[in-house]
């Protein structure tokens, strides 16, 4: 009895080790916990007698180190995907070789072997020398590791360096609003630690004039000091003690109508810090307001980080939105059945009419033919079918159940193609349906896809682009092809911050919370993205509404510039045509424009001041026509008001059979499409188009557009 139980421990042991073996091989492929691998390679290295799991331990470990310093290191191939190439690599390459050692030990027997000529030589190492070759084998995998996992300045380093000043684009004149003063850390955390005292001030323009009014009218709040802790937090925004913690609102009124700034001068780092620009006009002059929001947002749910509540109250009381939605990938939802439901009560939860939007989301991921994040009007999550590429394979199909749920319902969708001309999701405009993709994600933590990525005109980039110059993937191909899809910006972050996203900074590291198990965030070094709406009110259907119309615009950050453009005084938005009576009308462009003058963020870098720093207005505006620079103007002032008139002939274009390749007979958009077309069609009916770009010397772009000029038949 006794030994029967013995073995039956025994052969419990042996399976137990297996399936902890078994685990630690998958947590190679995760992000910051691929430090489980590690450790239970190291384990297995000192806690078993035999010689083969040692073995196998130490190659576990290396596993984890190399994978985890590759998914790092190399840009060539997605994080996830170089993880999961190199551990299951190595893994393979030690099991081979196990397997012909084992042959060659068996051989010994009766054949002489290098196996017994080595094993000869390692017992003349000194002790000593060999307890040192121990040692290098067991940290040299943890030093891959920690090279790439550890960063002590994220860590460590929570101490304020500029403040972040927040007030509502458009106010009322005489009604009290909110402002939100952050202090930021190097990493654009909110800092726990600052007790700096600030001071206000205004800055005020005229609304029709632009000239500089030196006494308006308003309230501002007294000096005030912030309380905070004596150590820092990454996550200073969930310390619940009573202290401001790096956050503190307060209450403004404005009686001068205007646009104004509010200044906020610091004691801790000397400087004076701009709030974005506010337009305060009375009520019956202010027919819509701007919010702004940011659409497209990963969690937990999916390849994200942080649950679906911490990103709506993230985005709603830090990051400062007025809407968002959480757009998970229903793919990797569908691995766990009550996340849908998860997703659409937290969506539901989160909704304050008034006071703050929420829309429910899923991302549609198709690597042939472009990803769309879809949202939706109403208050229920698609869930029957659901909405993924494994159970809706095809765009038909994705489009054919959209047209099922509009026509049963009164919700209405939107599909929003975005990062278009990333090589692994190249956007393939020949099978969007313009029922449903009415806007264009420009920017996010991708990068920019306006332009192929070695256009000239493309000066931000955006990551893992085709080896070779491919048209038919940028916006702008998507116009000359005669799509009239309007411009917006979101963020697309996948580290738990939405609408204001940290990954382009050092804090996308392992160990910056929320945690995550995937390695999306170390392969996106731009800052997100958001989009300004005009809506008559803060709710779903009016922000809903506002967007299917098209009444937006864009920037490439957290800031939230005002920007304007029309011609002839057809605006963005509600068709955004401008109809003329011959091809020889002159055309009129005006663009107002007040820029953000909180500190920017760029590519891989923070947003960030220095010593009497002064915020940089340099910038140039670009109007871009028919896919090319139609002209650029230098400014140098926070407040614009540019006109410029284009008499030249209006004559359209086209993408055309010049822009296509010819396979077979049969012509496709490039190399990388499945679906013939035919080239006469792709043009724009003898239209120009027209957009703009705000290219600021700070790294910040904002975009609007395009409006469409035609000849009225």
């Amino acid at each position: 009895m006794a030994s029967d139980r013995n073995r039956i421990l025994m052969v419990l042991l042996r399976m137990g080790r297996i399936i902890l073996f078994a685990f630690g091989i998958f947590t190679t492929f995760w992000f910051f916990f691929s430090f489980i691998g590690l450790f239970i390679g190291i384990g297995c290295f000192f806690a078993f007698r035999e010689s083969s799991w040692s073995r196998h331990g130490i190659v576990l470990a290396f596993a984890a180190g190399t994978a985890t310093l590759l998914a790092h290191v190399v840009k060539s191939v997605a994080p996830l995907t170089m993880a999961i190439m190199s551990s299951i690599a190595i893994l393979v390459l030690y099991s081979i070789s196990s397997t012909i050692l084992w042959i060659w030990h068996r051989l010994e027997r009766t054949t002489p072997s290098m196996i017994s000529e080595l094993q000869a030589a390692m017992k003349t190492v000194p002790m000593n020398l060999r307890r040192l070759l121990i040692l290098v084998i067991i940290f040299s995998p943890v030093l891959m590791w920690s090279s790439v996992s550890i960063d002590l300045g994220v860590m460590f380093d929570n101490r304020a360096r500029l403040l972040w000043v927040h007030a509502p684009s458009t106010v009322i004149t005489s009604a009290s609003f909110e402002i939100t003063v952050e202090a930021w850390d190097p990493y654009e955390r909110l800092s726990a630690t600052y007790k700096g005292t600030v001071q206000f001030s205004i800055l005020s323009y005229n609304l029709t004039s632009f000239n500089q009014i030196d006494n308006s009218s308003v309230t501002l709040p007294s000096p005030y000091t912030f309380t905070g802790q004596n150590f820092g937090s990454d996550i200073a925004y969930e310390i619940q003690d009573g202290k401001d913690n790096g956050r503190h609102i307060f209450t403004v009124t404005i009686e001068t109508p205007g646009i104004h700034y509010i200044l906020v001068e610091d004691s801790s780092t000397g400087n004076t810090y701009y709030s974005n620009p506010i337009v305060a006009k009375t009520a019956s002059e202010l027919s819509t307001m701007i919010y702004w929001g940011d659409i497209h947002n990963h969690s937990e749910l999916s390849d994200g980080t942080g649950s679906a509540a911490h990103s709506f109250f993230y985005g709603r009381y830090i990051a400062c939105l007025d809407f968002m939605s959480l757009t998970d990938h229903g793919e990797i939802m569908l691995f766990g059945p009550s996340s849908f439901d998860v997703l659409e009560n937290a969506t539901n939860a989160a909704y304050a009419p008034h006071q703050f939007v929420t829309f429910h989301g899923l991302e549609w991921t198709n690597t042939d033919t472009g990803h769309y994040t879809c949202i939706f009007s109403g208050d229920e999550l698609l869930k029957d079918p659901i909405l993924s590429y494994l159970t809706l394979p095809t765009t038909d199909l994705l489009w054919n159940t959209l047209d099922e749920l509009t026509a049963a319902t009164s919700c209405r969708v939107l599909a929003l193609p975005h990062h278009t001309t990333q090589k692994q999701y190249l956007q393939d405009w020949t099978y969007i349906n313009p029922k449903y993709v009415k806007i264009v994600e420009v920017t996010s933590v991708h990068g920019e896809c306006l332009f192929e990525q070695r256009h000239p005109l493309n000066y931000v980039g955006l990551i893992a682009p085709p080896p070779e110059y491919t048209n038919g993937t940028s916006i702008i191909d998507a116009f000359r092809m005669g799509y009239r899809m309007t411009i917006y910006a979101s963020s697309d972050q996948h580290d738990g911050h939405p609408g204001h996203s940290i990954s382009h900074t050092p804090a996308f590291v392992g160990h910056q919370r929320p945690f995550s198990v995937w390695h999306t965030r170390n392969e996106h070094p731009y800052p997100g993205g958001l989009t300004a709406v005009y809506a008559t009110e803060l709710t779903r259907d009016s922000i809903f509404s506002a967007i299917e119309r098209q009444v937006i615009y864009a920037c490439s950050d957290h800031g939230r510039p005002l920007l304007n453009f029309t011609i002839n005084g057809v605006s963005v938005g509600d068709g955004s045509t401008l109809y003329v009576a011959s091809p020889s009308t002159l055309r009129e462009i005006e663009i107002t424009l007040a820029q953000d003058g909180s500190p920017a963020a760029a590519f891989h870098s923070a947003a960030s001041v220095t010593d009497n720093w002064f915020p940089n207005w340099n910038a140039q505006i670009e109007i871009i026509k028919n896919g090319e620079l139609l002209t650029r103007i230098g400014i140098n002032q926070p407040l614009v008001n540019i006109t410029y008139i284009d008499s030249e002939t209006i004559t359209g274009t086209s993408y055309g059979s010049e822009s296509c390749i010819l396979v077979n007979g049969q012509y496709y958009i490039n190399g990388y499409s499945n679906n013939p077309i035919d080239p006469d069609t792709l043009n724009t009916s003898g239209a120009d188009f027209y957009l703009v770009r705000i290219v600021g010397a700070n790294g910040r772009y904002a975009y609007i557009g395009p409006i469409w000029v035609e000849v009225n038949s």
